[in-house]
């Protein structure tokens, strides 16, 4: 049964409330705040506002904000192990400034975050759904690229890291196809390795046990 925004954000502060207290570096999100407005939620001055979609256990954005205080962070994850796993690491840390995550999905995107918002947003290792009948669950499809449009600035910029060599060469396709964004290593569709990256504890797993790893950068036009 599909929720409306405000039920979809009640069901998931249910059970996310007590680890709100904790870490000033969650954001509750309701529908009071809405659309979220990021100046206010940051209150400091840098003008760079970079967001990852699905952070998973936080490292590397946690990385990226405290190697980067001149940018500011937003993080989501729909998964509550995430969140904790995330916050276990925020908590040994004083509150970084320039940080902020959130317990949330893809689904209401629009919804909940002002167009224009983003100069980068960033997927790592997004779920697969290695299942052929699983495939339509995938996060990246025509829809998607077009809300990120939307919620890129001009200029800016998408990226995607992932091990699966299906779901890689399937957004490829997919941004190949769309007039909406161009392909910043073409001629080549992706890097198997990128310069000065920090990468993820799933990143450096899969390198080890001999996965490419596809690296893609489009730029919103």
């Amino acid at each position: 049964m599909w929720l409306s925004l405000e039920d979809y954000l009640k069901k998931i502060n249910s059970d996310s409330e007590k680890y709100y207290e904790f870490n000033e570096n969650i954001l509750k999100v309701t529908t009071e705040i809405l659309p979220l407005n990021f100046k206010e939620i940051f209150n400091n001055e840098n003008k760079i506002l970079k967001f990852e979609i699905g952070f998973g256990n936080g490292d590397s954005l946690i990385k990226l904000a405290l190697q980067n205080p001149e940018i500011n962070y937003f993080g989501i994850d729909r998964k509550m192990d995430r969140i904790r796993t995330a916050l276990s690491k925020l908590n040994n840390k004083e509150k970084i400034s320039n940080l902020q995550i959130a317990r949330f999905g893809t689904d209401y995107l629009l919804s909940m975050i002002p167009e224009n918002s983003f100069h980068e947003i960033i997927m790592n290792f997004p779920d697969p759904w290695p299942k052929k009948k699983h495939h339509k669950n995938r996060t990246v499809n025509d829809e998607f690229i077009a809300v990120i449009h939307k919620l890129l600035k001009n200029d800016g910029i998408f990226r995607f890291s992932s091990d699966h060599v299906d779901y890689s060469f399937q957004v490829i396709d997919l941004f190949n196809r769309t007039e909406l964004f161009k392909n910043i290593y073409h001629p080549a569709h992706y890097r198997t390795e990128v310069n000065n990256r920090i990468e993820t504890q799933f990143e450096k797993h899969k390198k080890r046990e001999g996965f490419t790893i596809h690296h893609m950068k489009y730029l919103k036009v």
